[in-house]
């Protein structure tokens, strides 16, 4: 899931969100890079899992890393949410909305264009997506960031009347630019909810991209 903006450059800046640091140490599956952020003593810590979420006729794989706070995990949680509803837009073209409620400003508008190019076309998707290498480097007040790399290639687009896949599939869906890196920006509002306000994103050949080649 591709938005508006290439990442440039790694350092990423959003209104309450600290610099993303371009030589901070990346991992693909969580390795061996201890995440900026850390926990204070006796506080519990995540453990690492693989979970799998349905979004209609796509299922997303969800490797999520060990050690987080669970202020961080409700971060993590919430950056999936984002992703994973906005297929769920889509295989149900347009009908399941919840999407709108995981994002706001530019993603909101963003995620809206995406699921509207499927829809408008007569298009859906099938297959499986995968996120891993889930990092949250930057939190600062009510903004933070979180790095994930997603594969793609599990994916077929297919005719939305009848689920066929599409004779021709899009290049984002074939290796290498079906892997890449998502950087999400995100806010947490009045009522404590975080939501994903911006996303950037790196595919290959970029540097950091290629970090998620596994």
């Amino acid at each position: 899931m591709r938005m508006r903006v290439v990442l440039a450059a790694v350092v990423f800046l959003s209104s309450g969100c600290s610099a993303a640091g371009a030589d901070r140490p990346f991992t693909p599956g969580g390795g061996d890079a201890a995440p900026p952020v850390t926990a204070k003593p006796g506080a519990g810590l995540s453990d690492p899992r693989t979970k799998t979420i349905e979004a209609g006729t796509l299922t997303v794989q969800v490797e999520s890393p060990a050690g987080l706070t669970q202020a961080q995990q409700a971060i993590v949680d919430a950056f999936t949410t984002g992703y994973v509803s906005s297929w769920k837009a889509v295989t149900s073209q347009g009908e399941d909305d919840g999407y709108l409620k995981a994002a706001e400003e530019q993603a909101a508008r963003d995620s809206y264009t995406w699921v509207k190019g499927f829809v408008d076309q007569g298009r859906s998707a099938a297959g499986t997506a995968k996120l891993y290498a889930i990092q949250v480097p930057a939190v600062a007040g009510r903004g933070a960031e979180v790095d994930a790399c997603v594969d793609e290639s599990g994916i077929q687009v297919t005719d939305a009347g009848t689920g066929s896949p599409l004779a021709d599939q899009p290049n984002w869906t074939k290796p290498p630019t079906a892997v890449y890196l998502q950087v999400a920006a995100l806010r947490r509002g009045d009522d404590g909810r975080w939501r994903v306000k911006a996303y950037m994103h790196a595919t290959y050949p970029h540097e950091r991209a290629k970090e998620c080649r596994r």
